[in-house]
């Protein structure tokens, strides 16, 4: 980390007259779009190509929904097609056989579907993402199946014919009006999954794809939000399926064959995974296209082939991707632009330096958790990796575990949190039994957690990174998040000062926009350690936050230890480091073949003769040094 400076004021720039700032430009892109869209029923008198868009509204509204399932959360499904297919014939049954109409079976049909998601979403509570997309598939086969074989229900191989038309005052809608339905529908959807996305919801969503043991250690549940996204996606694939039987007016099951699935599959990664624009690009990128080449239609296959070679050779993170990648040289230049005519631009003074840095009031510990472990026991196959470890850490000091790399240390902290259950013995939190509870459980009694290579979700900045750490704490419920009601906004506010005052004390205020994957790997670990403060905890585990670090941030970090014992914290620090170790720790615990060597203060147990046998050999002298 850089010295510490305190937090940047805003950059203030002139513009000319008539000047475009880089937001109303990106606001005007998306806006142009927009206005087409709204406007094509008026522009085009063509019936097949207004029925044509409402085909490509439907598969984006169900795109979006896959989107989040494998964009956002990393679920891949290969079932998608067969949700559609739920909802689509769910809406048919209850219009047809039961004479509802599509306002009432729509809403029923986008539940079923999103129950059947949910069932969907079990087994990916256990298996890795692959293995789910195997099971998906066969989820698929087997809706593909019975639609031909519940004749008295789906109808077999003919289907269901005669789906009504959504209707308004008994008068069924035109093509145009439709086409508006399906597009306003879109654009809700689109507005509040982006609502959701930007919330804490979003954030832990990304974190269970990206760094799913941070996600547990902040209070989130992986297994509820895979279940979320999963029915959340379903509901949109059965909302899809609907509006498909009724602008259709009939569904069979060569409308949904195994493929189907994975064309929505593709749409999501050709038109860029885990972003907002991705499924609209896919799917333009996949139905207009081929559309506009009805006459090389003998070629349309090598056309394809050759266009995803060039967009997985240069885009490969699709073509909304490939834009943002692009963006911010046109964002330059518009920049440039806003500055012509201006003269001479402004150069802001450089920030007052800051001698200190305090933690924010907000965070300050209601007392730290008094930590004691008790004939800690676990093993890995054969090998014994903790081996009746007895560890206590009082509040308001900091307490070292030391030893050589395979002596259990990573293990133990490990154990306390909850991402490993031991074999036997006790894991304590003020006398109270933490040891089998869920990782999730845990942290919401005040355990923090640093990992040994920092655990971050890369795609986000630093402030989004930050807030992630505050999941556990914030109280607006997911409708909430996606209607932006008030008490969603007074605390995305609250938090994100919050959040600027934990980088501030960590000396990354000027960094909250970065991206946390293009950080230096210094950063990156104070990152992680304001992340952790961010929860409020009243134990932080620590597992090696010196290494990498250079003389600099090494001082800038035992500065920071000092400022959370103050503030009666308890701490647990992992670390090779002997030299700080020595120099801030209360207790040191010596590790040796996950056994406890010794636990005494700094001066006595770097100094015990075991220590310097076992570790710096017989003729080492007695001033501490580094392992």
């Amino acid at each position: 980390m850089s010295d510490r400076t305190s937090r940047p004021t805003p950059r203030r720039t002139s513009r000319g007259p008539g000047a475009l700032s880089a937001p109303a430009a990106r606001a005007l892109v998306l806006a142009a779009p927009l206005a087409l869209a709204a406007a094509l029923p008026l522009l085009v008198r063509d019936t097949y190509v207004l029925h044509v868009a409402t085909v490509v509204g439907i598969y984006t509204l169900i795109a979006m929904g896959l989107n989040v399932l494998f964009g956002y959360t990393g679920q891949v499904s290969l079932g998608h097609g067969a949700l559609v297919a739920v909802g689509a014939y769910t809406a048919a049954v209850l219009t047809v056989d039961h004479g509802w109409s599509f306002w009432a079976a729509a809403p029923l049909a986008t539940a079923v579907a999103s129950g059947v998601g949910g069932l969907m979403a079990l087994p990916a509570l256990r298996l890795s993402s692959w293995h789910l997309a195997l099971i998906t598939l066969a989820f698929a086969m087997v809706v593909n199946s019975l639609l031909t074989e519940l004749r008295d229900l789906t109808g077999g191989f003919a289907g269901i014919l005669g789906i009504p038309l959504p209707e308004l005052n008994g008068v069924p809608l035109t093509e145009q009006e439709l086409y508006w339905l399906v597009l306003a529908l879109v654009l809700l959807a689109a507005v509040l999954i982006s609502n959701v996305l930007r919330s804490r919801i979003g954030r832990a969503l990304v974190g269970v794809r990206d760094a799913p043991d941070a996600v547990r250690t902040v209070g989130a549940s992986p297994v509820r939000l895979k279940v979320f996204a999963f029915c959340l996606s379903a509901a949109l694939a059965g909302l899809g399926g609907a509006l498909l039987a009724t602008t259709r007016g009939l569904v069979t099951p060569d409308d949904f064959p195994i493929e189907f699935s994975l064309f929505f599959l593709l749409v999501v990664i050709i038109g860029g995974a885990g972003r907002m624009s991705g499924p609209f690009i896919g799917t333009l990128a996949f139905f207009v296209v081929p559309e506009v080449l009805d006459e090389l239609a003998e070629w349309r296959l090598l056309i394809y082939a050759v266009a995803l070679l060039v967009l997985i050779a240069y885009a490969p993170h699709g073509i909304a991707g490939a834009w943002a990648e692009h963006w911010p040289r046109l964002a330059g230049r518009l920049a440039a632009l806003n500055r012509f005519g201006s003269g001479a631009g402004h150069r802001d003074a450089p920030p007052p330096a800051v001698a200190e840095h305090r933690l924010p009031v907000a965070c300050h510990p209601k007392g730290g958790l008094r930590l004691r472990t008790v004939d800690l026991r676990r093993s890995f196959g054969g090998v014994r990796a903790l081996n009746g470890v007895e560890l206590a850490a009082a509040p308001g000091t900091i307490h070292a575990v030391v030893g050589p790399n395979g002596s259990g240390k990573t293990t133990l902290l490990n154990t306390v949190t909850g991402l490993v259950r031991p074999d036997h013995g006790q894991v304590l939190l003020d006398e109270a039994e933490v040891g089998r509870r869920a990782t999730e459980r845990i942290a919401r009694l005040g355990v923090g957690r640093t990992f040994q290579t920092p655990l971050l979700l890369p795609g986000l900045s630093a402030l989004e990174n930050v807030l992630l750490g505050a999941y556990a704490r914030e109280q607006a419920t997911v409708v909430e998040c996606a209607l932006t009601l008030p008490r969603a906004r007074r605390g995305s506010r609250a938090l994100r000062e919050e959040a600027l005052g934990c980088l501030d004390f960590v000396g990354l205020t000027a960094l909250a926009d970065t991206p946390a994957g293009v950080l230096p790997h210094g950063n990156q670990r104070l990152l992680e350690i304001a992340r952790a403060l961010m929860a409020h905890p009243r134990l932080l585990l620590m597992d090696e936050p010196a290494a990498g670090l250079s003389h600099t941030e090494l001082a800038a970090l035992d500065r920071l230890l000092r400022e959370l014992r103050s503030r009666d914290l308890t701490v647990v620090l992992v670390e090779h480091h002997i030299e700080l170790v020595a120099g801030i720790a209360d207790q040191v615990t010596v590790l040796d073949a996950g056994s406890t060597l010794v636990s005494a203060e700094p001066s006595v147990a770097l100094r015990d003769d075991r220590v310097l046998k076992a570790y710096l050999g017989s003729g080492a002298s007695s001033h501490v040094q580094e392992f």
